[in-house]
C-alpha cells in the first residue's frame, strides 16, 4: 500500500507540473497577436513541447503503474473494509480512461506548424489531459489510502504555530478551488478532504474538523447564488475556522451527463452572481443584495458555533474576496484573511449597509473624492484617513493586470486592507486596467447604466434558454438605437473612445474605422449586417485575449503569479 501511495504521490505533482507549463503557455499567447512578437515563439515552442512530451510519458507510466499496483496490492485492512480495493481499482480505472481518451485524441489531432498554431494547439492538448478530473479521482484515491492506513502519513515532530495554513499560498488556493471543484468529492465527506489538504501542507494530523456549508444553512443561499464553506479545525491546542466564499461561477459540472442540464446549471449560477455583480458592485443599487444578506446570516451562525478562543479568518476569489473586504469593513468580522484578484467594495453600498459607519461630512467627502478617480497611493490614504482605521489584517492579492482592476475605477468603489500586485518584469500584455485615461466619466457611466438596464431587461427570466434569448434582445435593441444616434457628434465619440479601449487592451486586433453612411442606411434592415461593413474592426475579435484575460483572472492560472514576491504594495 505504500509503494502504491508514493506511485500516487508522483503522478500528483506530475499533474501539477503540467498546470504550470499551462501557465507558461498562455503567458506566451500575446506573442502570437503580432508577426514581430512571434518570431520569439520558435524557442519558446521547443521548451514548452519538450517539457509537454516528458510529462505526457511520465503520466502514461505512472497511470498505467498505479492501475497494476492497485490491482495487485494485498492489505489485511481489505478483510474488514471490504468495500475498499474495489473504490481504489475504480479510481485508478478512471485515471486510466481518460489517459487512454487523450492519447487517442492527440493521435487523432492535425499538425500545425506555424508557430502560433503550435502554441495554440499545445495549450489544446494539455486541456484535453483534463487535469481538473484526474487530479481529482487522483486525490480521491489518495485520500482512501490515508483515511484507512493513517499509519503511512508522516508527521512532523514540532507543534502546529497559529496562521501557518493561513499564510501558505498554496493552503489558500487549493481551499478556494475547492468550492468549484467540490462536485468531483460527491462521495466524499468535505472533512476528508480537508484533513488531506491539511496534512498536505504542515504533515499535522488535525484533532477536529467541521465543515458548514452555507447552502445548507441559509434558506435563501442557493436561490439567490451565494456560495462559501466555513471549515473548523483544531490542530495542537490551536483553533481556527477559515470561511472561504466563491467568486462569480465559472465552473462546469462535467460529472452531469446531460448537457443541456450542464448547460442551464451553468447560465442561471452565473447569471445570479452577476445580477449580484451588477447592482450591488457596479452600480450601487439597493436592489438584488440578497447575496450580502446570506453571507451576513451564514457569518453570524458560524460565530455561534466556534468557540470564543477561536480565531476566524476569511478568504475569497474574485467576487468572494468582495464578501470578505465588505464584512471586515462594516463589522470588522474576522481576525485576518486573503482576497485573490477581489472585486471591490461599493461604498454606496457600505452606507446602506451601515449609515452610522462614518459621519455625515466623512461620507460626502469620501464619495466626492471616489467618484471620478484612479485609486493612487496618495489618494489610497487620503480614503483610509476617512473610514473607521486602516484594516491591515486583511491582504488583497491580484495579478497586476487583472480584469477586476477595472471594476476599481468606477465611481465609489475601494478596497479594504493591504493591496498586493503581482506582475512580470518585460512582459508585453496589453490589457489596460484604466479605462480612465480612455473615456469620460460620463462614458463610464453610461457602461453602468448598460448593464443596469440589461439585468432589469432580463429580471424575470426564469430559465438558461430565456436569459440567453433576452440578452440577445437587449443588445440588438441597443445597436438599433445606436445606429439611430450615429450621426450625432456625443454618439460617435461614445463608440470611438470604447473602441479605441477595448483595442488598446488586445480585445480588437485593428483599429476602429471611421464612421461611414452605412449604419444609418436605412435600406438595410440588418442589424448585424450594416455593423459588420461599418465596423470592420469587430471581425478582428481577438477570442484570444479574451480567453487569455480569463484564464488570468481564476485561481489555476493567477496563483502562479504569486509565488513570488509582489512588485507592489499599498498600505
Amino acid at each position: 500500500m505504500n509503494d502504491l501511495l508514493t506511485t500516487a504521490e508522483k503522478l500528483l505533482q506530475i499533474y501539477s507540473q503540467f498546470e504550470l507549463l499551462n501557465f507558461r503557455a498562455h503567458k506566451a499567447i500575446p506573442l502570437t497577436f503580432n508577426k514581430k512578437d512571434s518570431k520569439k515563439l520558435l524557442p519558446q515552442n521547443k521548451r514548452l513541447y519538450f517539457s509537454y512530451r516528458y510529462l505526457n510519458r511520465e503520466k502514461t507510466r505512472l497511470t498505467n503503474l498505479i492501475l497494476n499496483k492497485t490491482i495487485d496490492v494485498r492489505d489485511e485492512i481489505f478483510t474488514t473494509n471490504k468495500e475498499l480495493h474495489p473504490e481504489l481499482i475504480d479510481k485508478a480505472l478512471k485515471l486510466k480512461n481518460i489517459d487512454d481518451t487523450h492519447n487517442e485524441n492527440a493521435s487523432s489531432t492535425p499538425r500545425r506548424n506555424r508557430k502560433i498554431n503550435k502554441l495554440k494547439n499545445l495549450i489544446t492538448l494539455i486541456d484535453d489531459e483534463n487535469i481538473t478530473l484526474s487530479k481529482g479521482y487522483l486525490t480521491q484515491l489518495i485520500i482512501l489510502i490515508h483515511d484507512n492506513k493513517p499509519e503511512l502519513s508522516y508527521k512532523r515532530s514540532n507543534p502546529y504555530q497559529p496562521q501557518e495554513l493561513l499564510n501558505s499560498l498554496d493552503f489558500r488556493t487549493e481551499l478556494l478551488q475547492f468550492d468549484y471543484d467540490r462536485y468531483l468529492y460527491e462521495d466524499f465527506e468535505t472533512e476528508s478532504y480537508l484533513k488531506y489538504l491539511i496534512y498536505t501542507q504542515i504533515h499535522r494530523i488535525p484533532k477536529y474538523v467541521k465543515s458548514f456549508d452555507a447552502r445548507e444553512i441559509v434558506p435563501e443561499a442557493e436561490k439567490c447564488g451565494f456560495s462559501g464553506i466555513a471549515y473548523e479545525i483544531e490542530i495542537d491546542g490551536i483553533h481556527e475556522c477559515y470561511v472561504t466564499f466563491k467568486g462569480t461561477e465559472a465552473d462546469m459540472d462535467y460529472t452531469e451527463r446531460s448537457r443541456r442540464k450542464r448547460m442551464e446549471k451553468y447560465i442561471l449560477e452565473g447569471y445570479k452572481d452577476w445580477d449580484y455583480n451588477v447592482n450591488a458592485i457596479l452600480i450601487g443599487n439597493n436592489i438584488d443584495l440578497d447575496q450580502m444578506d446570506a453571507a451576513k446570516q451564514f457569518i453570524h451562525f458560524i460565530k455561534d458555533q466556534i468557540g470564543d478562543d477561536c480565531k476566524l479568518f476569511g478568504l475569497g476569489h474574485s467576487l468572494g474576496g468582495h464578501f470578505v473586504q465588505t464584512l471586515q469593513l462594516v463589522y470588522n468580522t474576522f481576525d485576518a484573511g486573503y482576497t485573490m484578484n477581489s472585486a471591490p467594495v461599493q461604498l454606496k453600498q457600505v452606507k446602506m449597509l451601515k449609515p452610522d459607519l462614518l459621519s455625515e461630512s466623512n461620507w460626502d467627502k469620501l464619495f466626492k473624492i471616489t467618484e471620478d478617480k484612479t485609486i493612487t497611493p496618495e489618494l489610497n490614504k487620503e480614503i483610509k484617513k476617512l473610514l473607521p482605521r486602516d484594516y491591515p489584517e486583511i491582504i488583497n492579492e491580484y495579478f497586476a493586470r487583472d480584469l477586476t482592476q477595472i471594476f476599481l475605477e468606477l465611481p465609489y468603489t475601494i478596497w479594504v486592507g493591504q493591496k498586493w500586485d503581482y506582475d512580470f518584469t518585460e512582459w508585453d500584455y496589453p490589457f489596460k486596467i484604466h479605462p480612465r485615461q480612455y473615456l469620460s466619466l460620463s462614458e463610464i457611466n453610461s457602461y453602468q447604466k448598460f448593464f443596469e438596464e440589461l439585468f432589469a431587461y432580463t429580471k424575470d427570466s426564469k430559465t438558461g434558454a430565456k436569459i440567453m434569448r433576452q440578452g440577445m434582445n437587449f443588445a440588438i435593441d441597443r445597436v438599433r438605437q445606436l445606429r439611430d444616434d450615429i450621426n450625432k457628434p456625443e454618439t460617435y465619440q461614445f463608440f470611438y473612445d470604447y473602441s479605441n479601449y477595448l483595442y488598446s487592451s488586445g480585445i480588437f486586433l485593428d483599429k476602429p474605422k471611421v464612421v461611414t453612411e452605412y449604419l444609418s442606411n436605412p435600406n438595410d434592415g440588418s442589424v448585424w449586417k450594416s455593423s459588420r461593413r461599418e465596423w470592420p474592426f469587430l471581425r478582428s475579435l481577438n477570442r484570444d485575449m479574451l480567453d487569455l484575460s480569463i484564464y488570468f483572472h481564476i485561481i489555476y492560472g493567477s496563483k502562479h503569479f504569486m509565488t513570488k514576491k509582489p512588485n507592489s504594495i499599498i498600505k
